[in-house]
C-alpha cells in the first residue's frame, strides 16, 4: 500500500492531473489550506481525501516543513510519498521498483519539465509534457520512504534532509517537476506565490525565486526550453 501526501493551494488546473496520476497506484491525501478555486471539489470528486488546515494564507516554509516532517507519521502504508502539487513521482512500474528497493528511503532523480503551453490532454500529464532538464542543485528531494523510518528531517524547501535510515538513489524513479508549462503559467504561478510569500520566508532567504522580476522568470524558462530533452 502507498499513500501520497500532496501540499496544495489553489491548484485547480493541475489537480486533475495530480489525482489521475497518483490514484493509479496510491491513496491520495491533499494537505490543503485557503484554496478559493475548485481544487477541493475536483480532488474529492476524483477520489482523493482532503485534510484542511486553518492557517494564514501565505507561503511559510517553516509551517510547510513541520507539516511534511509529520503528516505521514500515523500512516500504516508500506510507502509514503510527500510532494507539492507540481511534483509527479514517476516510474512505469513504480510498485515493482519500490518492492526492489534495498533501502527504506528513495531519492528519485529530479527533472524540471518544460512545454510551450499548459497541457490539454485528458490522459496523463507526462503523455503531453515529455521534455525536461535534470536538476542537480538544489538536490533532488527524498520524497519516497517507509513510514517506519521514524524521522525524515527535512530542511526548509525539502531539498535537504537528514533521515534516520539509508537512502536509495539508484531506483530508476523520477520526480517530474511540472512548473514550466508555458510562459503564461510560469508568470501566473510566480505572481501568485509572490503575493503569498511570507515575511518569515523573506527574512530567511527561502524561496527567493518568487521575488525575482518577471523578466528573470521568462529568461530561465526560455533557457530551459532550449536545453530540455525528451525524458518520458
Amino acid at each position: 500500500m502507498i499513500e501520497t501526501f500532496v501540499l496544495c493551494n489553489n491548484e485547480e488546473r493541475l489537480i486533475p492531473y495530480v489525482c489521475r496520476h497518483y490514484l493509479q497506484f496510491s491513496k491520495v491525501i491533499l494537505l490543503e489550506s485557503n484554496s478559493t478555486d475548485r481544487t477541493v471539489e475536483i480532488a474529492t470528486q476524483m477520489g482523493a481525501e482532503v485534510w484542511r488546515y486553518d492557517v494564514p494564507d501565505e507561503i511559510n516554509d517553516q509551517w510547510f516543513l513541520k507539516l511534511k516532517n509529520n503528516c505521514w507519521k500515523e500512516s500504516r502504508a508500506d510507502w509514503v510519498i510527500i510532494v507539492d502539487a507540481d511534483e509527479f513521482v514517476y516510474h512505469p512500474q513504480i510498485e515493482i521498483a519500490l518492492k526492489r528497493s534495498p533501502f527504506p528511503i528513495i531519492q528519485p532523480r529530479f527533472y524540471n519539465m518544460y512545454s510551450e503551453m499548459f497541457p490539454t490532454t485528458e490522459g496523463q500529464i507526462y503523455e503531453e509534457v515529455t521534455k525536461g532538464v535534470e536538476q542537480v542543485a538544489p538536490k533532488a528531494k527524498m520524497n519516497i520512504f517507509k513510514p517506519s523510518i521514524k524521522e525524515i528531517n527535512y530542511f526548509p524547501g525539502c531539498h535537504e534532509a537528514f533521515p534516520t535510515a539509508r537512502v536509495n538513489n539508484e531506483s530508476g524513479i523520477m520526480t517530474l517537476h511540472m512548473r514550466n508549462l508555458g510562459k503564461e503559467f510560469v508568470v501566473e504561478r510566480n505572481l501568485r506565490a509572490q503575493k503569498r510569500n511570507s515575511q518569515l520566508n523573506k527574512d530567511n532567504g527561502w524561496g527567493t525565486h518568487v521575488d525575482w522580476p518577471e523578466e528573470e522568470w521568462i529568461r530561465i524558462y526560455d533557457e530551459g526550453m532550449t536545453q530540455a530533452k525528451i525524458i518520458i
